[in-house]
């Protein structure tokens, strides 16, 4: 179920949807809500881009509450937290395809609908007893693939949805909130920076959306509103892509829904299933990156550190100064979007058993902010074998702080922890397939060797080469292997949960960290 609020100083539309993940190769991301199906069907497109083979996750919309002030928000977040009992366990959903000239669709018989039924009323009367009316969607329970399409259409989209393996494993209740201001405008994605050249233009920033209600012109240039600044102004529509009208929606809570296991007894009074969760994230933002030859520019004659810019880090740990040539690390909005990642993670009720990280500073530095934003402190393990890919490392590996160097340096790290992969094992030299399969070991070793829930920080190849062999995918080429980096933005967060027929990906059930550039002001301009 998925609620939506958001947290403006304004009455917002909450949105209640179930969504679940399937055990197949391709992905389908189907947002079926009645406030967007006319401008869907008048651009199929949405339904067109989300199949693709990256992950495993659909949803379908099921509530909707209108005008929910700002001060019933931690209200309608601890309904939807209480809503469950540990009781209340469903079966695993089989859903069918419906496959017809004009729709696709997975359909849940009414049987297996009925769980969902009365959690959506037991969702209603809680919401109407802090004053907040709500209602359920009528509409026979079903996941829109694809509808409203052209016929030449139509064979593509029915042989690529045909090898779906339709077998959901796991259900989650999810609240979110939208801005009401724009309930009607459609959203495009930033595809490529546009910087301003007259005051009525709107700069487009990476990983931004755009509101527009036309998106289309004679010129090409259209009128739109800025998701994250809020400002407005005509911009080039092909430097934007659209996209779901979810993507501008805010993800506020996510609750596992108990699934019957077939070999094991439920015990009254007790969790019915025990998932265990990895959460995988890359470092923040890194100062050689940001500042470019920083070192030379920092560093007085006598060896002593000078913070040359405000996103440079106050202090540094001491250390030979030629070691940070390989080693850099965080800036301050780096250390920023790691603590807010730890916040965000104890908002939504995360729970860490065990954390990992790479043996380079910035990831240390990471999770280090992370656990201080989720008030935890379990000691860090730092483990050599979770190093990125080692073609990047031509001239050999960093020169790295040892156990008691960070320790020295105020960092909470586990001194007694024995390494999977010690430094002198690693490799001089390795391709892309071999790095996947050190990392696919490692992530096995690690969830053999421990309880609970793993947090790991390393890279941005990380996500992807600690995942993608635990959910039954392929290792990817060198080539790909590259592009897939690219995509992977500071702070990115991956969820793997372990499930009764094995490892499946899902959605971190916090929102992601989105922020444009800011370039270096040089006073003089002015003169």
């Amino acid at each position: 179920m998925v609620v939506n609020m958001d947290m403006l100083p304004f009455k917002k539309h909450v949105f209640a949807s179930i969504s679940g993940v399937f055990s197949s190769f391709a992905r389908v991301m189907c947002n079926y809500d009645d406030t967007t199906s006319a401008e869907m069907s008048n651009g199929h497109e949405s339904a067109l881009q989300t199949a693709d083979t990256t992950g495993n996750f659909i949803e379908t919309w099921i509530l909707q509450a209108q005008s929910v002030p700002d001060k019933n928000s931690e209200q309608v977040i601890k309904a939807l937290e209480t809503l469950l009992e540990p009781s209340d366990c469903m079966d695993r959903v089989e859903l069918e395809l419906y496959v017809s000239p004009t729709f696709i669709g997975l359909f849940i018989n009414e049987k297996q609908a009925s769980f969902f039924e009365s959690a959506v009323s037991k969702f209603i009367k809680k919401l109407s007893n802090i004053g907040i009316t709500a209602e359920a969607d009528t509409k026979s329970m079903h996941v829109s693939l694809a509808y409203e399409f052209s016929s030449q259409h139509f064979q593509a989209l029915r042989s690529m949805i045909e090898k779906l393996t339709p077998s959901s494993s796991n259900w989650e209740l999810k609240l979110y909130s939208r801005d009401p201001r724009f309930r009607a405008w459609r959203v495009h994605k930033v595809v490529q920076p546009f910087t301003p050249r007259a005051n009525d233009e709107l700069e487009l920033g990476p990983g931004d959306f755009i509101y527009l209600q036309e998106d289309s012109s004679a010129d090409g240039w259209v009128q739109g509103v800025s998701h994250s600044t809020g400002a407005s102004g005509l911009f080039p529509v092909d430097f934007t892509k659209r996209t779901a009208v979810t993507s501008t929606w805010t993800l506020h809570k996510a609750v596992v829904v108990p699934v019957y296991s077939a070999t094991a007894e439920v015990v009254e009074g007790s969790p019915a299933t025990s998932l265990r969760q990895i959460y995988i994230c890359r470092h923040g933002e890194r100062v050689d990156f940001t500042f470019g030859a920083w070192i030379p520019y920092c560093f007085e004659a006598d060896g002593c550190y000078i913070r040359r810019d405000l996103n440079m880090p106050e202090k540094i740990p001491v250390r030979n100064i030629q070691d940070y040539q390989n080693d850099s690390p965080l800036t301050t909005i780096g250390e920023l979007q790691a603590h807010l990642t730890g916040e965000a993670m104890k908002s939504s009720n995360v729970k860490i058993d065990v954390a990992f990280a790479s043996p380079s500073l910035r990831c240390v530095q990471t999770l280090s902010h992370i656990l201080r934003g989720l008030g935890s402190t379990i000691e860090m393990k730092v483990e050599p074998g979770l190093i990125e890919w080692l073609a990047w490392y031509p001239n050999g590996l960093p020169a790295w702080m040892t156990g008691e160097e960070l320790t020295r340096a105020g960092f909470n790290v586990d001194r007694n922890y024995h390494p999977i992969v010690r430094i002198g094992q690693l490799p001089d030299k390795e391709n892309a397939a071999q790095y996947y399969e050190r990392s696919y070991g490692l992530v096995k070793k690690i969830i053999e060797g421990t309880v609970g829930n793993v947090l790991i920080v390393a890279h941005a190849a990380s996500l992807a080469a600690c995942t993608r062999q635990l959910t039954g995918g392929r290792v990817p080429s060198a080539a790909e292997v590259t592009r897939l980096v690219q995509r992977v933005p500071y702070l990115a967060c991956l969820t793997a949960c372990e499930e009764i027929d094995g490892w499946q990906l899902h959605p971190p059930p916090f929102s992601p960290i989105t922020h444009t550039s800011n370039n270096r002001f040089d006073w003089k301009i002015l003169v």
